[in-house]
């Protein structure tokens, strides 16, 4: 059957990354009434591996529209310690554990990430008989945990977190794909995606406006099987908090290649498996940089 056929497509992904590593140096301390003091430089470590799942519906309108919905859950396993570049007595090295375990600590995280709801547009023979062009519009849902400003409790001596499962507002998406095929076989597409966050939330942060590009090659092997090959280079640009400004820890880009196969089990259930591997990272922030990392995708799809 022709998938066009089909009017639904469920999906499930799945996917690993394990060793986020960043560092910064320090020479905070904090006593146990909580007041700031100067200790010996020392260095903060923190590495997270990274779990997340996503669960999308789309529905076929027409030819022309469609419509689809995502919804994201994490899981983050942090780990943090502590190593001096300079001696230390037992009294500072309590004072410097106790300022970094305000600010990160050997903890898991997990919760929903802000969903995404998004229209489509078809347009097919575009430039070239057999092209297909989609353009995606829409907005994501303000559904991920927040935190307050970290830098207002961290200049406090109190607890707080850094990591965000969203942005807590309402952002506007927009993705763009086009591909055609050159023979049989060979395909190439590009992708692109934007995320516009305009606001800050109620707790005064904005999030980081987000950009990305994908060229990517295409090859069927067989009415089964297939693969694709490609490039992605990600945007993050400042993040900035109503009281605090701009967030130091913000400004990111990335640089990966991906490699991905898919396998059809049915003429309407899909299994695919994907890798990614980092290849350049640019920071443009003047806080806590980290490595991204290689990660792994287990993808599932089912048309009805």
């Amino acid at each position: 059957m022709d998938q066009s056929a089909f009017s639904w497509k469920v999906g499930t992904d799945f996917s690993i990354s394990n060793g986020i590593f960043g560092t910064h140096l320090s020479n905070n301390g904090l006593t146990s009434s909580f007041e700031n003091i100067e200790v010996p430089n020392h260095r903060h470590d923190v590495e997270m591996d990274l779990r997340r799942a996503s669960f999308s519906i789309m529905k076929s309108i027409n030819q022309e529209w469609d419509a689809a919905l995502m919804i994201p859950y994490f899981w983050k396993s942090q780990k943090a310690s502590i190593s001096f570049l300079e001696p230390a007595d037992p009294l500072q090295v309590e004072y410097a554990e106790r300022s970094g375990y305000i600010h990160h600590r050997t903890e898991n995280y997990d919760g929903f990430g802000d969903m995404e709801f998004m229209a489509g547009f078809k347009k097919r023979d575009l430039f070239k008989d057999g092209s297909i062009l989609r353009l995606g519009m829409g907005l994501a849902l303000p559904s991920g945990r927040t935190e307050s400003d970290p830098w207002v409790l961290g200049d406090s001596g109190r607890k707080h977190l850094h990591i965000q499962f969203g942005n807590g507002t309402v952002d506007p998406l927009l993705n763009l794909y086009y591909g055609f095929q050159i023979n049989d076989s060979i395909g190439l597409g590009l992708y692109a995606k934007a995320r516009l966050p305009l606001y800050h939330n109620n707790k005064g942060f904005r999030g980081a406006s987000e950009l990305a590009i994908s060229p990517i090659v295409n090859w069927t092997y067989n009415e089964k099987l297939s693969f694709s090959a490609g490039l992605s280079i990600e945007y993050y640009g400042y993040s900035d908090w109503l009281m605090s400004g701009r967030d130091p820890n913000s400004g990111f880009l990335h640089a990966s290649a991906a490699l991905n196969l898919s396998y059809a089990l049915s003429e309407s259930f899909d299994i695919g498996l994907g890798i990614t591997k980092p290849l350049h990272q640019s920071f443009y922030g003047e806080g806590e940089d980290f490595e991204i990392a290689p990660s792994a995708t287990l993808s599932l799809r089912r048309s009805f």
